[in-house]
């Protein structure tokens, strides 16, 4: 088994590799380039040069995960949520960058306009759907309220996409998989019951988000990612959970390829296209595993962007605009401390490299 998780990786790192150049070749011909985020831009002027670079490579690493775990896994119950959270957060994760290019003003107003031009013909009809917007317009408040200002997709709108792939998942695993424990070194299983899915769901949406943060450094997530998926991947080896190891081969081989043409200078940016689904397989590789626990060390790099951001974010709040870091999340702190952006980027690899080998460690306890 461990030579066909090696032969995995090399195929999926050769499929990757070699449609690569086509796919950035696509981007260019269709523009399909990063805009200027003005607020980082002007703390990290250096940053400017990437202003054009290509984006939603991430497709790249969902597209060539999808087509080898189609092609060679035979675990159904593997199979169909794990393809479904491929497909549906790659698309969902690619309206999310495109709006965030074209702006939500012109989207959302050709959405708006479209519907209420049908519902408006007839006042019955258009009744029921001012009714049925309230539910939704207090939704979008509380996000208001909580902060949701961002040029692309509102934090609520934010919300749903990450969640209707996370909440399938999950629901799948806990029925399909009868998983409702939670694995506590030198305790073990701790039944939770069916507080496991809103739980499980949680961290999924946790380290969507924590992936997505962490995708800003060129060949920073991808190297990042590479490094815990194969900590899962050796995990579930160990454990004898092949097809989840070769799924986690197949991640490892398509992030090294893609990780070839996004080390800096980049020729790509992965975007949400590639870091929600990834976040999302990354917490359910580890529920699957009975390892959640484990994630706060091979995840830990993850939880520390996220969570630095969260802090930078707060304590603005709190303290009358007074912040913790020079620029969050955390590895733009260093760059503004003048670290170049390839030293941040490998002593990251390096520090994630040895809590991964702590989690694995704390995972075989």
């Amino acid at each position: 088994m461990e030579l066909k998780f090696l032969i995995i990786l090399l195929t999926s790192f050769i499929l990757c590799f070699l449609l690569a150049p086509l796919f950035i070749g696509f981007l260019y011909k269709f523009n399909i380039r990063r805009i200027s985020k003005a607020d980082l831009d002007n703390n990290l002027p250096e940053r400017a040069m990437k202003f054009g670079t290509p984006i939603m490579g991430g497709a790249l690493i969902t597209f060539t995960v999808f087509v080898i775990s189609v092609l060679f896994f035979r675990n159904w119950d593997l199979l169909i949520p794990f393809s479904f959270i491929l497909v549906v957060g790659s698309i969902f994760g690619a309206v999310d960058e495109f709006i965030n290019t074209i702006g939500r003003k012109g989207f959302s107003f050709a959405v708006r306009e479209k519907v209420d031009a049908v519902v408006s013909k007839n006042v019955l009809l258009w009744k029921i759907y001012k009714l049925a917007l309230i539910p939704w317009d207090l939704f979008k408040e509380v996000f208001r309220i909580m902060g949701s200002t961002q040029r692309g997709l509102k934090t609520h709108e934010k919300f749903l996409m990450q969640v209707v792939p996370a909440l399938a998942g999950v629901l799948w695993l806990y029925f399909k998989s009868n998983l409702h424990v939670f694995w506590f070194p030198f305790i073990g299983d701790v039944n939770i019951g069916v507080l496991y899915i809103p739980f499980i769901i949680f961290l999924c949406l946790w380290f969507a988000n924590a992936f997505g943060v962490t995708d800003g450094m060129d060949g920073l997530s991808a190297g990042l990612h590479s490094v815990s998926f194969l900590a899962l991947g050796i995990l579930s080896l160990i454990f004898g959970r092949y097809e989840l190891a070769l799924f986690c081969a197949s991640v490892v081989g398509a992030e090294l390829a893609f990780l070839y043409f996004n080390i800096y200078p980049a020729r790509v940016e992965m975007s949400d296209v590639g870091t929600l689904p990834l976040g999302i397989l990354f917490v359910l590789t580890a529920s699957y595993l009975k390892r959640e626990f484990a994630l706060l060390f091979i995840g830990g790099i993850f939880i520390a962007e996220i969570g630095s951001s969260f802090i930078q974010q707060w304590s603005a709040k709190l303290r009358g605009g007074k912040r913790v870091f020079l620029l969050a999340p955390i590895h733009h702190h260093f760059e503004k401390l003048g670290w170049h952006e390839t030293k941040v980027t490998m002593r990251f690899w390096l520090v994630n490299s040895i809590l991964s080998v702590v989690g694995l460690i704390i995972a075989l306890l």
